[in-house]
């Protein structure tokens, strides 16, 4: 069964962490419905969704997959780069722990699972403001023979998905820069290169993708290579500089 753990938006939902060109304030109430939208797109499509409820001390806690990365059967909790989402993972490890063999980070270790890119047998993982060394050293003895573990050096971005992410069918989308882009060589890369770059954050489901509702020419693009886009409202969701990828934590069990 394909499983999809999500935690609500909490009322200092306007607090998160955003980002320094935008201060714009979030419509919490607007948020909530997108968020919403998002989890009833994915049980459209036929995913479970488990919803956490949110947490007012952590104003970041809608944006799961930074605390966890899965691998088959089995689940890293994360120790997030940013001092303020740490207690987030509690929550995380104890909703998993029903389905999936748990392991924990520790410190001086820190890594958001938005730096954590997964393609077929092989991880790429974001070296970041959020993810150090000691994180990736972490990942990869976590990580052991069933996945193969490549680091990569951010210039730009918050995150790895921030900038690059998998759309499927060996094609990886790029949307920002501040990366040796050869690192991706045995891909098929497409770059999102108009004013839609920016605003791009989509989560690839299968034949299907999440992705904001306003990038048409990027949608364009995917159902040219053969997906069927589903567009939602990111608005609010993109003032904490987040995106689709980072509501969710997908596995299955």
């Amino acid at each position: 069964m394909n499983y999809a753990l999500t935690r609500g938006i909490p009322d200092s939902f306007d607090r998160c962490i955003k980002p320094s060109t935008n201060q714009q304030p979030i419509d919490i109430n607007r948020a909530r419905a997108q968020h919403r939208a998002y989890r009833e797109a994915l049980a459209n499509l036929g995913y479970t969704v488990i919803a956490l409820p949110p947490d007012t001390q952590y104003p970041d806690c809608p944006f799961v997959e930074d605390t966890a990365v899965v691998v088959k059967d089995r689940a890293l909790i994360t120790y997030p780069g940013a001092a303020s989402r740490r207690g987030e993972v509690t929550a995380t490890g104890e909703a998993l722990r029903h389905f999936l063999k748990i392991n924990r980070m520790d410190p001086p270790a820190t890594l958001d699972g938005g730096d954590v890119l997964q393609i077929e047998n092989k991880i790429f993982v974001g070296r970041s403001t959020r993810t150090n060394d000691k994180g990736i050293k972490a990942l990869i003895r976590w990580a052991g023979t069933d996945r193969d573990v490549i680091p990569v050096t951010l210039g730009d971005g918050l995150h790895l998905k921030s900038v690059v992410n998998y759309l499927g069918k060996g094609i990886v989308v790029v949307s920002g820069g501040g990366f040796d882009i050869s690192t991706f060589s045995a891909y098929d890369v497409v770059s999102i290169k108009d004013a839609e770059a920016p605003l791009l954050s989509f989560l690839p489901l299968g034949k299907n993708v999440l992705l904001p509702s306003d990038c048409p020419e990027t949608s364009k693009v995917f159902e040219s290579r053969g997906f069927n886009t589903i567009p939602l409202d990111a608005s609010e969701i993109r003032k904490a500089q987040a995106g689709f990828t980072c509501m969710s934590v997908l596995f299955e069990a």
